[in-house]
């Protein structure tokens, strides 16, 4: 076994499928970069919510890595999460199939995803598609949930995208113990707040101007502190609740 082969834990063979699970260590991209691709933008992006710096290829995947900052119901999410190795009996070669995202959802479940430009993407490559369908046989095997996203139907949509590019601006703006605590207290108070008015709250507690504490809420969200719907337009009136929290695995 290679060097880069050392770097990588195997798990979850699937007798049934003859196929293999290769990821990296410590919830990290099995390919830390993509190739330049024909036509396709490439760059990396860094998640508060996930701790990780993680590559993207296409403003496809870009998008929903920023929708899954947003979405409080995403715990965490990895791009590249690792290789699918499937093995067909009779072929010489093996399939290689790494998918574009991984979310670990509040509910405990995992969410495998394949994000194109347009379903034409799969239809046009029988091989391409015959992979896909492969690998989603055997994602169902191990429990997980596998869909293909369609950028232009469930990603580069409003108010969603906005939304959530606006919240993920913001992801790293310092949220003091002031503020923190002063959110916490009016959950436990209050349930669910307005938009407005965890605004105030946090302006109040740090002392400082409604654009800062703006700022605060929404990296409240992209920890996990806050939530807001970002499938609806974001108003004053807008609902901001507490996510709920799973025990720590």
């Amino acid at each position: 076994m290679h060097s880069a082969e050392n770097r990588h834990t195997r798990a979850t063979m699937i007798a049934v499928s003859k196929a293999t699970i290769v990821e990296a260590p410590d919830w990290h991209p099995i390919r830390t970069f993509v190739e330049r691709a024909h036509n396709k933008p490439v760059g990396r992006l860094v998640s508060r919510k996930s701790k990780r710096a993680m590559p993207w290829e296409g403003f496809g995947e870009r998008h929903l890595m920023m929708i899954s900052e947003a979405d409080t119901a995403v715990e965490r999410f990895l791009s590249q999460p690792h290789r699918l190795e499937i093995r067909l009996e009779g072929a010489r070669r093996r399939l290689d199939y790494f998918p574009d995202l991984m979310r670990r959802m509040a509910d405990g479940t995992i969410e495998i995803i394949e994000v194109k430009k347009s379903k034409d993407e799969i239809d046009a490559d029988p091989d391409y598609a015959f992979k896909i369908a492969k690998a989603a046989s055997v994602y169902e095997a191990v429990g997980w949930t596998f869909r293909i996203v369609v950028a232009d139907d469930d990603v580069d949509i409003n108010p969603l995208l906005p939304n959530a590019q606006s919240i993920f601006a913001d992801k790293f703006a310092y949220i003091g113990t002031r503020e923190r605590l002063a959110m916490e207290e009016t959950f436990e108070a209050k349930g669910t707040i307005a938009y407005a008015e965890a605004i105030e709250t946090i302006a109040v507690a740090g002392g400082f101007a409604d654009d800062r504490a703006r700022k605060v809420l929404h990296a409240l969200v992209c920890t996990r502190s806050a939530g807001i719907d970002i499938t609806r337009k974001i108003s004053r009136d807008s609902a901001v609740t507490k996510p709920q929290h799973r025990g720590r695995r």
